[in-house]
Protein backbone atom coordinates (compact mmCIF):
# COMPACT_ATOMS: atom_id res chain seq x y z
CA UNK A 1 0.00 0.00 0.00
CA UNK A 2 1.46 3.35 -1.04
CA UNK A 3 1.87 6.16 1.45
CA UNK A 4 0.99 9.76 0.69
CA UNK A 5 4.65 10.55 -0.07
CA UNK A 6 5.19 7.54 -2.34
CA UNK A 7 4.68 9.01 -5.82
CA UNK A 8 6.22 7.52 -8.95
CA UNK A 9 6.34 8.41 -12.63
CA UNK A 10 4.06 5.43 -13.38
CA UNK A 11 1.41 7.00 -11.11
CA UNK A 12 1.33 10.07 -13.34
CA UNK A 13 1.48 8.03 -16.52
CA UNK A 14 -1.28 5.52 -15.68
CA UNK A 15 -3.25 7.71 -13.29
CA UNK A 16 -3.43 10.94 -15.29
CA UNK A 17 -1.86 10.93 -18.76
CA UNK A 18 -3.31 7.67 -20.14
CA UNK A 19 -6.89 8.27 -18.78
CA UNK A 20 -6.87 11.83 -20.18
CA UNK A 21 -5.73 10.58 -23.61
CA UNK A 22 -8.42 7.87 -23.61
CA UNK A 23 -11.09 10.40 -22.59
CA UNK A 24 -9.94 12.78 -25.32
CA UNK A 25 -10.09 10.05 -27.95
CA UNK A 26 -13.58 8.98 -26.85
CA UNK A 27 -14.84 12.54 -27.36
CA UNK A 28 -12.92 13.45 -30.53
CA UNK A 29 -13.39 10.08 -32.25
CA UNK A 30 -17.10 10.47 -33.16
CA UNK A 31 -16.95 14.21 -33.79
CA UNK A 32 -14.12 14.05 -36.32
CA UNK A 33 -14.59 10.58 -37.76
CA UNK A 34 -18.23 10.97 -38.83
CA UNK A 35 -17.55 13.37 -41.70
CA UNK A 36 -14.53 11.38 -42.87
CA UNK A 37 -16.50 8.13 -43.02
CA UNK A 38 -19.43 9.83 -44.79
CA UNK A 39 -17.06 10.79 -47.60
CA UNK A 40 -16.00 7.15 -47.93
CA UNK A 41 -19.39 5.49 -47.44
CA UNK A 42 -22.45 7.59 -48.13
CA UNK A 43 -24.81 4.72 -47.24
CA UNK A 44 -24.19 5.31 -43.53
CA UNK A 45 -23.41 1.67 -42.74
CA UNK A 46 -19.83 2.32 -41.62
CA UNK A 47 -20.96 5.28 -39.52
CA UNK A 48 -23.58 3.08 -37.87
CA UNK A 49 -20.88 0.59 -36.89
CA UNK A 50 -17.88 2.79 -36.07
CA UNK A 51 -19.48 5.98 -34.76
CA UNK A 52 -23.15 5.65 -33.81
CA UNK A 53 -22.69 2.11 -32.58
CA UNK A 54 -19.50 2.75 -30.59
CA UNK A 55 -21.25 3.36 -27.28
CA UNK A 56 -23.48 0.32 -27.70
CA UNK A 57 -20.53 -1.89 -28.65
CA UNK A 58 -18.43 -0.78 -25.68
CA UNK A 59 -21.19 -1.06 -23.08
CA UNK A 60 -22.97 -4.20 -24.27
CA UNK A 61 -20.08 -6.12 -25.85
CA UNK A 62 -16.53 -4.88 -25.24
CA UNK A 63 -16.42 -4.19 -21.50
CA UNK A 64 -18.58 -7.17 -20.37
CA UNK A 65 -16.56 -9.51 -22.60
CA UNK A 66 -13.30 -8.10 -21.27
CA UNK A 67 -14.44 -8.52 -17.65
CA UNK A 68 -15.43 -12.12 -18.35
CA UNK A 69 -12.14 -12.98 -20.02
CA UNK A 70 -9.73 -11.34 -17.57
CA UNK A 71 -11.70 -12.14 -14.41
CA UNK A 72 -14.53 -14.69 -14.47
CA UNK A 73 -18.07 -15.36 -15.68
CA UNK A 74 -19.67 -13.61 -12.69
CA UNK A 75 -17.70 -10.42 -13.28
CA UNK A 76 -18.59 -10.55 -16.98
CA UNK A 77 -22.27 -11.18 -16.34
CA UNK A 78 -22.43 -8.51 -13.61
CA UNK A 79 -20.69 -5.93 -15.78
CA UNK A 80 -23.05 -6.79 -18.63
CA UNK A 81 -26.12 -6.41 -16.44
CA UNK A 82 -25.07 -2.97 -15.16
CA UNK A 83 -23.77 -1.55 -18.44
CA UNK A 84 -26.59 -3.06 -20.49
CA UNK A 85 -29.07 -1.41 -18.13
CA UNK A 86 -27.31 1.94 -18.55
CA UNK A 87 -27.43 1.68 -22.33
CA UNK A 88 -31.10 0.64 -22.23
CA UNK A 89 -31.87 3.81 -20.24
CA UNK A 90 -29.97 5.87 -22.80
CA UNK A 91 -31.98 4.34 -25.66
CA UNK A 92 -35.19 4.93 -23.73
CA UNK A 93 -34.34 8.62 -23.22
CA UNK A 94 -33.32 9.00 -26.87
CA UNK A 95 -36.64 7.69 -28.12
CA UNK A 96 -38.49 9.85 -25.61
CA UNK A 97 -36.62 12.97 -26.74
CA UNK A 98 -37.45 12.18 -30.38
CA UNK A 99 -41.12 11.75 -29.52
CA UNK A 100 -41.00 8.33 -31.15
CA UNK A 101 -43.76 6.85 -29.03
CA UNK A 102 -47.02 7.92 -27.45
CA UNK A 103 -48.68 7.30 -24.10
CA UNK A 104 -50.05 3.95 -25.27
CA UNK A 105 -46.67 2.53 -26.33
CA UNK A 106 -44.25 3.72 -23.69
CA UNK A 107 -40.66 2.74 -24.37
CA UNK A 108 -40.25 1.64 -20.77
CA UNK A 109 -42.32 -1.42 -21.67
CA UNK A 110 -40.54 -1.97 -25.00
CA UNK A 111 -38.97 -5.43 -25.25
CA UNK A 112 -35.81 -4.33 -27.11
CA UNK A 113 -34.78 -2.35 -24.02
CA UNK A 114 -34.62 -5.64 -22.13
CA UNK A 115 -32.66 -7.05 -25.07
CA UNK A 116 -29.72 -4.72 -24.38
CA UNK A 117 -29.53 -5.97 -20.79
CA UNK A 118 -29.80 -9.65 -21.72
CA UNK A 119 -27.36 -9.25 -24.62
CA UNK A 120 -24.67 -7.62 -22.48
CA UNK A 121 -25.18 -10.00 -19.56
CA UNK A 122 -24.97 -13.10 -21.77
CA UNK A 123 -21.92 -11.78 -23.62
CA UNK A 124 -19.93 -11.22 -20.43
CA UNK A 125 -21.06 -14.40 -18.70
CA UNK A 126 -20.57 -16.75 -21.66
CA UNK A 127 -17.13 -15.28 -22.43
CA UNK A 128 -16.01 -15.96 -18.87
CA UNK A 129 -17.67 -19.36 -18.63
CA UNK A 130 -16.09 -20.63 -21.86
CA UNK A 131 -12.67 -19.12 -21.15
CA UNK A 132 -12.40 -20.59 -17.61
CA UNK A 133 -9.51 -18.37 -16.45
CA UNK A 134 -7.40 -19.20 -19.50
CA UNK A 135 -4.85 -16.80 -20.97
CA UNK A 136 -4.69 -18.73 -24.23
CA UNK A 137 -5.36 -16.22 -26.99
CA UNK A 138 -7.02 -18.84 -29.18
CA UNK A 139 -9.37 -19.94 -26.42
CA UNK A 140 -10.26 -16.33 -25.60
CA UNK A 141 -11.02 -15.63 -29.27
CA UNK A 142 -13.33 -18.65 -29.45
CA UNK A 143 -15.02 -17.66 -26.18
CA UNK A 144 -15.34 -14.03 -27.30
CA UNK A 145 -16.77 -14.84 -30.72
CA UNK A 146 -19.29 -17.35 -29.38
CA UNK A 147 -20.35 -14.97 -26.60
CA UNK A 148 -20.67 -12.04 -28.99
CA UNK A 149 -22.72 -13.97 -31.54
CA UNK A 150 -25.11 -15.43 -28.95
CA UNK A 151 -25.59 -12.04 -27.26
CA UNK A 152 -26.12 -10.38 -30.63
CA UNK A 153 -28.73 -12.91 -31.71
CA UNK A 154 -30.72 -12.34 -28.51
CA UNK A 155 -30.62 -8.58 -29.10
CA UNK A 156 -31.67 -9.03 -32.72
CA UNK A 157 -34.54 -11.27 -31.62
CA UNK A 158 -35.93 -8.66 -29.21
CA UNK A 159 -35.59 -5.96 -31.86
CA UNK A 160 -37.42 -8.09 -34.41
CA UNK A 161 -40.40 -8.77 -32.13
CA UNK A 162 -40.44 -5.15 -31.02
CA UNK A 163 -43.51 -3.18 -32.16
CA UNK A 164 -41.07 -0.41 -33.08
CA UNK A 165 -39.25 -2.59 -35.63
CA UNK A 166 -35.91 -1.07 -34.64
CA UNK A 167 -33.73 -3.03 -37.08
CA UNK A 168 -36.12 -3.47 -39.99
CA UNK A 169 -36.66 -1.96 -43.39
CA UNK A 170 -35.52 1.41 -44.71
CA UNK A 171 -37.05 3.42 -41.87
CA UNK A 172 -36.80 3.09 -38.12
CA UNK A 173 -40.20 1.60 -37.47
CA UNK A 174 -41.39 -0.25 -40.60
CA UNK A 175 -40.39 -2.98 -43.01
CA UNK A 176 -38.98 -6.50 -43.02
CA UNK A 177 -35.67 -7.88 -41.82
CA UNK A 178 -32.86 -7.09 -44.24
CA UNK A 179 -29.34 -8.44 -44.60
CA UNK A 180 -28.06 -5.09 -43.33
CA UNK A 181 -29.80 -5.68 -40.00
CA UNK A 182 -27.91 -8.93 -39.40
CA UNK A 183 -24.68 -7.40 -40.73
CA UNK A 184 -24.86 -4.32 -38.49
CA UNK A 185 -25.73 -6.46 -35.48
CA UNK A 186 -23.08 -9.16 -35.78
CA UNK A 187 -20.09 -7.48 -37.45
CA UNK A 188 -19.11 -5.32 -34.43
CA UNK A 189 -19.39 -8.39 -32.19
CA UNK A 190 -17.09 -10.38 -34.46
CA UNK A 191 -14.58 -7.52 -34.42
CA UNK A 192 -14.72 -7.21 -30.63
CA UNK A 193 -14.51 -10.99 -30.34
CA UNK A 194 -10.97 -10.67 -31.72
CA UNK A 195 -9.87 -7.29 -30.34
CA UNK A 196 -10.97 -7.86 -26.73
CA UNK A 197 -9.01 -11.14 -26.36
CA UNK A 198 -5.99 -9.29 -27.74
CA UNK A 199 -6.30 -6.64 -25.01
CA UNK A 200 -6.95 -9.33 -22.40
CA UNK A 201 -3.77 -11.13 -23.47
CA UNK A 202 -1.73 -7.92 -23.21
CA UNK A 203 -3.14 -7.24 -19.75
CA UNK A 204 -2.10 -10.75 -18.73
CA UNK A 205 1.43 -10.25 -20.03
CA UNK A 206 1.89 -7.08 -17.98
CA UNK A 207 0.17 -8.52 -14.91
CA UNK A 208 -2.69 -5.99 -15.05
CA UNK A 209 -5.34 -8.56 -14.26
CA UNK A 210 -7.36 -9.82 -11.28
CA UNK A 211 -5.92 -13.31 -11.94
CA UNK A 212 -2.32 -14.39 -12.26
CA UNK A 213 -0.91 -15.58 -15.55
CA UNK A 214 0.60 -19.03 -15.22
Amino acid sequence: MASWTDWKLNDILWGIIIPVIVGFLIIIFPTELRSIINDVDSSGILNSILVDGLGEALLTVGIPMFAGLVWNKWAGGGAGFMLGSIYALYVNDTFAALGAFDANTMMVGEISNLGYVVCAMLTGYIAGALNRDSFSFRRMVVAGLVAGIIGGMFLLWTQLISPFGMVTGDSLFTGDLTENSLFLNLLPRLIYGILVPLFATLFGWFGISPKQMG
